[in-house]
């Protein structure tokens, strides 16, 4: 392959959950020529469409870059972690571990205040009702016909119930709550983004239907390294496929949606960030953005772990051949329902770690299952976990690039836990967790491994928090949005101080939100379509 067929309008670069969006509504429009460029290659992997197969393909690395990992976290002992994601068409929402949750209220109203004006609640809800397929149906905060669907979890659960009365007890909230009203605080089972027990990622939804259009091109396999520049204006993008080194041109914008870890290294590595670090790379400065990779922020997650007689987890439903083949043929032959069905976690909480009510800072998320010493494998005896991250942390890092060069990682550092404020919440949401697991029924014969007496004190528990917390992969905030001299895009996700550039993924978002990030980013493609559409 020497060069494409023909020339483009728009050039969306990463086939993700947000890149997936834009390029298949702007291809609704018939006069516009599209083209969707992807590192990876295509979704064809069966655990992509099972839902507990994420604990499958996300170590799949065909699927899934594990190139990225931190730089030595202080507050966390000065460990480093890998920084998997997504690289495949239809990214991390075909690797994902299915919650699907929007945040709270205040988190929009976060963003408004840190300048992202015409993003609060009710400015984002009508987009987040425009993808969804909901089981509810359309109602005020729901839609019914859009392409990813979204449906409570299909694992009825004894262990999961009884998690959610003593959860209801302890809080004083409610149960069976919706917690993508924008007001989720109490307990219930996790909305996934699945339909029919099959996961709704933008691959095999939106995407699919809009490849039967003539108009949009998907380039898979094809690595984008820089984005070029005529005088200030985005006017292509160059990119590697195979051994070949080529460029296309977009008449009218270049849309830039390779999530939180890439999108900052490509601006930089295109001449767009803070010029001391683009010169001392001998980068050509195009134009001076400070803010470019800075704010980078993560949820950090850590649990408590607990062994159980109950007979209703993960480890003890699958835990011989002959179940396995059950639980198999229940899935492909029956009608979707049972364990396959899960995603990360089966059920969970919202909750206010500092005693105040409806503003829950803290997602609390009961997972039936033990891991075993491999990662994802199963332990060899029946275990659960509470696992939380707080909701809106206030520690930020950065992601600069350490070379000229396109394959080199950029250094990743998240200030994990830098703030007070966030080992308070994390410390009080362990304390919240051990008196759920404590109130759970005695016949269920719950008895914690760890962390065990080691957090019986604030020292211990805190130690074992540095010791333990790790990534929930919700990497954000690396171009945020807003008008300060930080800020990288406006609130129509333009470049500042560029024409014909947007970024449009999860690096716009100006702070994390109470909530797996994934229904976030499919509202800002759903958005970021619509700017693009009426500029």
């Amino acid at each position: 392959m020497s060069h494409l067929p023909r020339q483009f309008d728009y050039i969306v670069v990463g086939a993700g959950s947000a890149g997936s969006v834009v390029a298949s509504r702007l291809s609704e429009n018939p006069t516009n020529q599209v083209l969707l460029i992807e590192a990876g290659p295509e979704d064809k992997s069966l655990w992509s469409r099972i839902p507990l197969g994420f604990a499958k393909i996300i170590f799949n690395h065909k699927y899934t870059s594990w190139d990225y990992q931190t730089e030595p976290e202080r507050q966390l002992k000065e460990r480093r972690y890998a920084l998997p994601y997504g690289r495949l068409v239809g990214g991390s929402s075909a690797i994902n571990g299915l919650v699907h949750v929007r945040g709270t209220k205040s988190d929009y109203q976060a963003w408004v205040d840190a300048g992202a004006q015409g993003w609060g609640w009710d400015d984002v809800l009508p987009f987040h009702k425009r993808y969804e397929a909901d089981h509810r149906g359309d109602t005020a905060v729901h839609g019914g016909h859009g392409p990813i669907g979204i449906e409570r979890a299909r694992w009825a659960n004894p262990l999961a119930d009884a998690y959610i009365d003593a959860a209801s007890k302890v809080l004083g909230t409610g149960k069976h709550v919706d917690f993508n009203s924008g007001e989720p605080e109490g307990s219930g089972y996790w909305d996934l983004a699945t339909r029919n027990g099959v996961r709704s990622s933008t691959s095999q939804t939106i995407l699919k239907d809009a490849r039967r259009r003539d108009n949009l091109t998907v380039l898979t396999e094809a690595t984008v390294t820089k984005i070029n520049f005529d005088g200030k204006r985005a006017v292509g993008v160059t990119y590697r496929k195979g051994r070949e080194q080529l460029s296309v041109t977009a008449a009218r914008e270049i849309v830039l949606s390779a999530g939180a870890l890439r999108t900052p290294q490509l601006l930089q590595l295109s001449g767009i960030g803070p010029a001391a670090l683009l010169k001392g790379f001998g980068i050509q400065v195009v134009h001076e953005l400070k803010g470019v990779g800075e704010n980078l922020m993560d949820h950090v997650q850590v649990g408590r772990k607990y062994v159980t007689t109950s007979k209703h987890t993960f480890n003890r439903v699958m835990r011989t051949p002959i179940q396995q083949a059950l639980n198999g043929s229940r899935y492909f032959l029956g009608n979707r329902t049972g364990p396959l069905t899960i995603g990360a976690s089966l059920a969970g909480s919202y909750l206010s770690t500092n005693g105040s009510t409806g503003d829950p800072d803290l997602q609390l998320h009961f997972l039936p299952f033990m891991p075993g010493d491999k990662g994802w494998d199963l332990a060899d005896f029946s275990g659960f976990r509470l696992g939380m991250y707080q909701g809106r942390p206030k520690s930020r890092g950065y992601a600069r690039i350490t070379s000229a060069d396109p394959d080199a990682s950029p250094a990743f550092v998240f200030n994990h836990l830098a703030e007070e404020e966030d080992r308070r919440a994390l410390m009080a949401g362990m304390r919240i967790a051990q008196k759920i697991a404590a109130a759970m029924p005695q016949e269920l014969g719950v008895q914690e491994i760890a962390p065990g007496p080691q957090g019986d004190s604030d020292e211990g528990l805190l130690d074992y928090i540095r010791d333990n917390a790790d990534t929930a992969f919700h990497y954000a905030g690396s171009t945020r949005m807003g008008t300060d001299a930080m800020s990288v895009v406006d609130p129509q996700l333009r470049v500042h101080g560029v024409d014909g550039l947007r970024v449009v993924d999860a690096s716009v978002m100006p702070g994390e939100l109470t909530a797996n990030i994934h229904a976030a980013v499919l509202m800002i493609g759903e958005r970021g379509a619509e700017f693009i559409s009426q500029s």
